[in-house]
């Protein structure tokens, strides 16, 4: 053993550490650039340290699935590339869930989901980076295409079909058209990934050339990702009305939803799929639907069981059962809302817990 290492095994036990030799070797390895927030002491960032040394190193950075949305929302509008590669590698091919049931990866596409499609100069210099360093490897092509796919919107804008011109209408298909063949020449590797199932979905569904692929590409996504959850509501959300649908087409897409994750998940995403497609957008409430009221109460018991929610969870369901009419229903899901809740400050009156609470 070298002078050094002996220097560094002197520092490292003063900290209240034991290394074997191989480890003290290990130590000369560069350590990980640091995520921001992340302040320990650099010797935490050192390869081995956060086991060796676990009282002072401990850190969890992907703690609950809103807040690795948040921070990685945070890295990537960063546009530093050396951090968010580490972050496709910690989350991006992950199949380990959250609590709350989430994906680790459902939370790093989201995060892509929304920066990505609002690009601006940093966005575009973090995707051409991406794409020098991993070429066509990875998330590079559901990156690059996610901006093609912001294009297409930033050109239609968010109105009505009445108040997109011709020429906006043109750009929109274009792109379109463009992040779908993006999306083709990914590798085998990347086909296999649910987030790169999600934007096929979403894009086919908004392309009419594209009907025909749909529910093929439905199929062989929840085939190989049974308990992804985004795959439904995807489906389900451009099976609206609004988009020409039926909600009898929403409630198919839900009960596939529930068939083929029952052996794992009970009936957990029948709720989980109809819950994700009122968090996005509809102009319309569940009793609007044709939802089985009665399996949309067993997912919750199914959620509870597992616990498989937070408070903002069971607070989106109690409004279902208000919706509903369904009052024990929704005071029973409030309650399990309020013991998780930490924050009890004042609020504006809620019609949901009017209704959930009033005296009979």
């Amino acid at each position: 053993m070298n002078g050094s290492c002996w220097m560094r095994l002197a520092g490292l036990v003063r900290a209240g550490a034991c290394l074997t030799y191989s480890q003290v070797h290990a130590q000369d390895a560069v350590p990980a650039k640091p995520y921001p927030w992340d302040t320990r002491p650099k010797k935490c960032l050192l390869p081995g340290a956060a086991e060796i040394m676990r009282s002072q190193c401990a850190l969890e950075d992907w703690p609950s699935y809103r807040e690795t949305t948040s921070r990685l929302q945070f890295l990537v509008v960063g546009g530093d590339l050396d951090l968010v590669l580490r972050a496709e590698k910690d989350l991006g091919f992950s199949k380990k869930k959250f609590a709350t049931g989430e994906y680790y990866l459902e939370a790093w596409y989201s995060a892509l989901e929304d920066t990505l499609t609002s690009p601006n100069a940093k966005i575009y210099q973090l995707v051409e980076g991406w794409t020098r360093a991993k070429g066509d490897q990875g998330y590079a092509k559901i990156a690059q295409a996610l901006l093609a796919y912001g294009e297409a919107w930033e050109a239609r804008g968010g109105g009505v079909a009445g108040t997109v011109s011709p020429e906006a209408w043109s750009i929109y298909r274009r792109k379109l058209k463009e992040a779908d063949k993006v999306l083709d020449s990914a590798p085998a590797q990347t086909k296999e990934l649910a987030p790169w199932y999600a934007l096929k979905l979403r894009i086919a569904y908004q392309d009419s050339e594209l009907k025909s692929v749909r529910e093929g590409l439905l199929a062989r996504g929840t085939d190989l990702w049974p308990d992804y959850v985004p795959l439904y509501s995807i489906a389900m959300v451009y099976s609206l009305p609004r988009w020409g649908g039926t909600y009898q087409e929403v409630d198919r897409i839900a009960r596939l939803a529930y068939e083929k994750s029952k052996p794992r998940e009970g009936a957990s995403l029948y709720p989980a799929s109809y819950r994700l497609i009122f968090a996005v957008t509809c102009d319309c409430t569940i009793a609007d639907t044709v939802v089985d009221w009665g399996l949309m109460k067993r997912g919750f018991r199914d959620i509870e069981k597992r616990g498989g929610a937070n408070e903002e969870i069971w607070e989106s369901y109690a409004k279902f059962a208000c919706e509903m009419r369904d009052r024990p229903e929704a005071r029973r899901l409030l309650e399990l809302s309020d013991k998780m809740r930490k924050d009890r400050s004042a609020a504006p009156a809620d019609p949901c817990r009017e209704f959930a609470f009033r005296a009979t």
